[in-house]
């Protein structure tokens, strides 16, 4: 028994776990301080144990995707010439680089502090706690005009925060809407797992609950179209078939209110009213009014996408190559693909970006099986699966990846159902020995 307290009190007080836990609390608030402090974390646990993580099996794929991209660069810069070099910067290619390989690194070295279930349990804890200031700076900003820079500790911590006007939602401390959807819609199902877990610390969970309620609150107020699917698809993923009975009925009465409100043969009593109750930007959200102003469509710029990849289709054209080349085609500007493996795809290559997905998938497929049908009542890392696998699927429609703390996140995560993967392959060896 003393030796058990003994050892739970080394555990509690292990610094590098500690450090990585404090840069995960941060994260969304003081993302270069969070940085500096989980690499920190990283690099002492790497040194500690002597890890040597892109010499397992299982890290394989990652390591040749490193090699690809890092192939695909010498030779978009030293052998490659087409009609849009002259227009490209080759230094994007190996800038593009940090937004990849240090995060194949991260994802290997966290998995030491995400091994057990309460690793795991404790970092959604974290996250969930660490979205409590952009909650309130969100909030600040759409009820209270609170536009920025809002400044902390001398300066060291400097938030900037758009005005809203009649068309954005709420952005919080992220650089637009849809990266602030992102982070809450990423976080919402580990929110949900905390709240709703059996436990008997009422004071704990009525705490989450608000915490959580404050999250779907600012889903909303994102005006944020793939935040709001993203957040409806969590329901059934985390709670599942067991939801249904009351998830499809209010999936339905939310798909005729959406109905009645916005197509022309409701015209009538009613729809006038429910637009009176109902705030303009969320019934216009799925109108021809949320769409009139667009200047080109999803599928038009995924065949742009297309015909880039065509024509560099083993390394690719660079890193930052797609709204170059979509400007000089279109004559207008568009930052992205929206769709991350086609922009993986023009960044540096096919046969990249398939073994990519691969290794992704992989992970996927085998803790989706470990968590569903193994471990059917482990909810905390039923979310992590589904706050990765909602994230992967809103990447197909745009793209928030690039934004460090959200691209950091993810990795995090997915190295968290590695271990998942790896705990259900040692429990498999053991019992056959």
């Amino acid at each position: 028994m003393i030796n058990y307290k003994i050892s739970n009190f080394q555990y509690i007080f292990n610094k590098e776990i500690n450090i990585f836990r404090a840069g995960l609390f941060i994260l969304p608030s003081a993302p270069v301080i969070a940085f500096l402090l989980i690499i920190i974390s990283l690099l002492i646990n790497s040194f500690k144990i002597k890890a040597a993580y892109f010499k397992k099996k299982s890290n394989f794929f990652i390591l040749i995707t490193a090699i690809l991209m890092l192939t695909s660069s010498i030779f978009q810069t030293f052998f490659i010439n087409n009609s849009y070099s002259d227009e490209l910067n080759d230094i994007s290619s190996w800038i593009g680089l940090f937004n990849w390989i240090p995060l194949f690194w991260i994802f290997c070295s966290s998995q030491e502090f995400l091994k057990s279930k309460e690793d795991r349990k404790c970092t959604c804890l974290i996250l969930c706690l660490s979205t409590i200031p952009v909650i309130f700076s969100g909030i600040g900003q759409t009820f209270f005009d609170w536009h920025g820079p809002l400044e902390f500790l001398n300066g060291t911590i400097i938030w900037y925060q758009r005005p809203i006007d009649a068309i954005s939602g709420l952005t919080a401390q992220f650089n637009h809407a849809n990266y602030a959807g992102a982070w809450f819609t990423f976080i919402l199902p580990l929110c949900i797992a905390q709240s709703f877990n059996k436990t008997s610390n009422k004071i704990k969970k009525n705490f989450l609950r608000i915490i959580l309620a404050g999250i779907i609150s600012c889903v909303f107020l994102t005006n944020s179209r793939n935040a709001w699917g993203s957040s409806i698809l969590s329901i059934p993923l985390i709670f599942g078939t067991s939801s249904f009975q009351w998830f499809l009925p209010c999936l339905l009465f939310t798909v005729t209110l959406i109905l009645v409100t916005t197509q022309n043969f409701f015209e009538s009593g009613i729809q006038n009213i429910l637009r009176e109750i109902i705030p303009n930007k969320v019934w216009q959200e799925f109108s021809n009014e949320g769409f009139k102003n667009l200047d080109v469509t999803r599928i038009e710029i995924l065949q742009e996408a297309f015909k880039i990849i065509i024509n560099n289709p083993i390394f690719g054209t660079g890193a930052a190559s797609f709204p170059i080349i979509y400007q000089l085609e279109k004559g207008f500007w568009k930052g992205h693909s929206h769709n991350i493996l086609t922009e993986l795809s023009i960044s540096y290559g096919i046969p990249c970006t398939i073994i990519l997905i691969y290794f992704v998938g992989r992970i996927l497929v085998k803790s989706f099986h470990n968590i569903y049908f193994t471990d059917k009542k482990n909810i905390f890392d039923r979310s992590i699966w589904t706050a990765v696998i909602i994230f992967l699927l809103s990447q197909q429609i745009d793209i928030q990846y690039f934004d460090g703390r959200i691209s950091l996140l993810f990795w995090i995560l997915l190295a968290g159902l590695k271990c998942i993967n790896d705990d259900n392959q040692s429990l498999i060896k053991n019992a056959n020995k």
